[in-house]
């Protein structure tokens, strides 16, 4: 099939490309893809263009000027990172006029005696770290994202994760005891509950994945064990905004009090009490009391909606980190809510099985960073594009739909990679049969958080 496209480019290419390819025919291709695109030779990895014809979204598909070239128009944007912005100006560079001024990706530079001189911020997206993966053999890809060009990695840090490192009396939790089945080599909750798991959404700018995990995994499983009579996508600007004590809004906060708010109080869904914390960076004022959720006449939504209700989920439980136990709890329950630790080459992610790399170490400790963050753990799989098999756990991330594969990633599974296995939490939504089965006995083991 390729052999085809390439005697089609043969005859036909001077017309309709730039140079060699599809390069000079516009839209949206590779980019349009879930996955985006192909570590390694896949034939499948393909895009449609010109007709009946098929473009290329695989790393085989650039074999060098005398290879020959099938790629996508968009595949260097895209999957290389190529057209990403370049830091043109570094520190020592003569420069004409005194006293300008200029930035360079989240550098701010000025000229003094007749030469440029950088700040030295260290940039959430490291063109060099980019270059280095795009180059090297890693289970991974990574581009360049319009929305991360420009920050510092330190504004990263800060404002795109969020989880504070529960403390102590958390982490030694009880854990569950759990039967396994028999379970499968691949599994993902979407294919198994379909639209009752909630889509990608987007924290912004705001340290808030604590609030946006716990309730994602609240709507993904009272819409389970409801069957879908429940299928409210519950508020995290009200976790943000009232959710308070002892938590930091959108500089971060704890999981187990999000969890005993939502416990104790409950929360309405995302209609009632829209997201604004991701364009204001800040956790807002609380517009539901305590005496608004316990009125009998119902609750009244900041969005002006009609009155609505507030949904409560039973005491979280933690699920050992032993790799069958997160299955099977995944597997019989629904996604789960993992917390780990976010590294600075995390943010250039674009596809593959992702295992952090001591790319950004090796410049030295200015430019590595990293901070908790937490994500809905959704199935498992195994990746055969590299030529060796690659286990991995399947994450629903919440920096929007245009990150990642598709707003999704997949990371290294089985090894603790990251702290991904370390703290692993679920709960079920208060009422439900699900829960009502359960004994007694069983439940007072892993009921407390605290």
């Amino acid at each position: 099939m390729r052999e085809e496209f390439l005697v089609f480019l043969a005859i036909f290419g001077p017309f309709l490309c730039e140079a060699r390819g599809f390069h000079g025919i516009p839209g949206a291709y590779c980019s349009a893809r879930s996955p985006t695109c192909c570590t390694n030779r896949d034939d499948d990895c393909t895009a449609p263009i010109l007709g009946d014809h098929l473009c290329y979204c695989d790393m085989f598909c650039d074999r060098g000027p005398d290879g020959g070239n099938d790629c996508c128009p968009d595949f260097e944007a895209t999957c290389l990172g190529k057209n990403a912005p370049k830091n043109d100006l570094h520190s020592g560079e003569p420069c004409e006029q005194e006293g300008d001024e200029k930035l360079a990706n989240c550098q701010k530079c000025s000229c003094q005696n007749g030469y440029w001189k950088c700040d030295g911020t260290t940039c959430l997206i490291q063109p060099d770290l980019l270059e280095d993966v795009r180059t090297g053999r890693y289970s991974w890809t990574a581009r360049n994202y319009t929305a991360f060009w420009g920050r510092s990695l330190a504004d990263g840090i800060k404002y795109r994760l969020g989880t504070l490192f529960p403390e102590k009396s958390v982490q030694n939790m009880n854990e569950i005891t759990i039967t396994h089945p028999d379970l499968p080599e691949e599994f993902d909750a979407r294919d198994k509950w379909g639209s009752l798991i909630h889509p990608i959404s987007d924290q912004g700018d705001c340290g808030s994945s604590w609030a946006i995990s716990t309730t994602a995994i609240s709507s993904d499983r009272l819409s389970i064990m409801t069957d879908g009579r429940i299928s409210a996508t519950l508020s995290p600007q009200q976790l943000l905004s009232c959710n308070q004590h002892r938590q930091k809004g959108c500089e971060g906060g704890y999981l187990d009090r999000a969890w005993w708010y939502i416990r104790k109080l409950g929360v309405v869904d995302e209609h009632c009490y829209p997201y604004v914390s991701g364009q204001s960076r800040e956790p807002g004022h609380c517009m539901i009391t305590k005496r608004d959720i316990t009125d009998r006449l119902g609750l009244k939504c900041p969005s002006g909606h009609e009155n609505s209700t507030a949904f409560k989920m039973t005491p979280p439980y933690k699920v050992s980190s032993k790799e069958e136990d997160i299955k099977t709890e995944l597997m019989t329950n629904g996604p789960v809510q993992a917390t780990f630790v976010v590294h600075e080459d995390f943010f250039m992610y674009s596809g593959g099985v992702y295992q952090h790399s001591d790319l950004a170490a090796k410049k030295g400790a200015g430019s590595v960073a990293e901070g908790y963050h937490s994500v809905r753990v959704l199935g498992w799989g195994v990746d055969h594009s590299t030529g060796r098999p690659i286990k991995y756990w399947l994450c629903a991330n919440s920096w929007g739909s245009h990150w990642g594969e598709d707003g999704y990633f997949r990371i290294l599974r089985g090894e603790n990679h990251c702290e991904i296995e370390s703290f692993v939490i679920g709960a079920w939504g208060k009422g439900s049969k699900r829960r009502r089965r359960f004994k007694m006995r069983k439940l007072r083991r892993f009921r407390k958080l605290f």
